[in-house]
């Protein structure tokens, strides 16, 4: 499987701009990940290049086109994104299910140069085991790891329908009928069960947002994404922000110890879309449509358009 995402990279300033923004974050360009099958990659998009790609990912690019990126990219070391595996974790074997399933490979977008990435994967891999033994019907299943040459390249799932975003997404343009209160009601309300779920074991989320919460075939809510999942009290290496999937204009309000105050306030963003509607159409004018260019990829725009839906 060959793939390329485009992602804006921001930075925060160390001094005000010249301008006098007060905005703390600029932009520092796109950002090029790369996948050739389990061989990883990592680069920058030229500057004379950046206005002929959308972020996003690109699953189907000529093979020339493909190859003509990776040469401008480095190779990032196995051992830096690939957790060895450990006994103990559940392993799962594509080439042998007959089930649908989605493989979440590791996050090559935050690689720093040291072995983060393969850290946090393997965090992941333990979180998912450990809710095996205390499963919850409104929080993501977990299939395995898939191990090749000793290490862990990929967590399985099972294939769900769609997110919360796309859902709210789709209400708003055919209509509140296609995602009624009723719904979304119950929607909340099960992904809170979840939450508490979690927090009763000793742990919170740290990531709830409208792209973390999917569907299955029977149309039930289920809370996915445990990469920054940690024991309360717990410092979290990813995530911990309030409203951080929105972009870097709205990164306020953040968390460097696992809390359940950083899921409660999640879930109230996540539960009243109405209110926040405004402030959120405000802000996103200025990037989503101006100067500023798109932050997120489609599904983050999905995302923010969610809180635009009328009760």
């Amino acid at each position: 499987m060959r793939t390329v995402r485009v992602k804006e990279a921001w930075s925060q300033r160390s001094q005000p701009s010249i301008s006098g923004d007060p905005q703390p974050w600029e932009r520092k360009g796109r950002r090029l990940t790369a996948y050739d099958g389990y061989e990883a990659y990592i680069g920058t998009l030229p500057p004379e290049e950046s206005r002929d790609w959308r972020v996003g990912v690109y699953d189907d690019l000529a093979d020339a086109e493909f190859e003509r990126l990776l040469r401008s990219m480095s190779r990032i070391p196995d051992h830096d994104i690939y957790p060895v595996f450990e006994v103990g974790i559940t392993q799962f074997e594509p080439r042998t299910s007959t089930q649908d399933y989605f493989l979440k490979q590791p996050n090559i977008s935050i690689y720093s140069g040291k072995d983060d990435v393969a850290q946090l994967m393997l965090a992941e891999a333990w979180a998912n085991q450990r809710f095996l033994a205390h499963p919850h019907v409104n929080l993501g299943s977990y299939l395995g790891c898939v191990v090749r040459g000793g290490r862990i390249v990929s967590l399985a799932f099972p294939k769900y329908v769609g997110t919360l975003a796309d859902r709210v997404s789709k209400a708003r343009q055919l209509g509140p009928a296609h995602f009624p209160a009723e719904e979304r009601e119950r929607c909340i309300n099960s992904i809170q069960s979840a939450v508490r779920h979690l927090h009763s074991l000793g742990y919170a989320h740290n990531d709830i947002s409208a792209c973390n919460i999917m569907f299955d075939s029977s149309s039930n809510a289920m809370l996915i994404d445990l990469d920054s999942c940690a024991p309360i009290g717990e410092n979290v290496k990813k995530g911990g922000v309030v409203g951080g999937w929105r972009g870097p204009f709205f990164w306020k309000q953040e968390f460097k110890q696992s809390s359940i105050e950083c899921d409660e306030l999640s879930l109230q963003a996540q539960s009243a879309p109405a209110a926040l509607a405004g402030e959120v159409t405000r802000e996103l004018s200025e990037w989503m449509n101006g100067s500023s260019g798109p932050y997120c990829c489609r599904q983050a725009r999905k995302t923010c358009a969610a809180f635009a839906l009328p009760p």
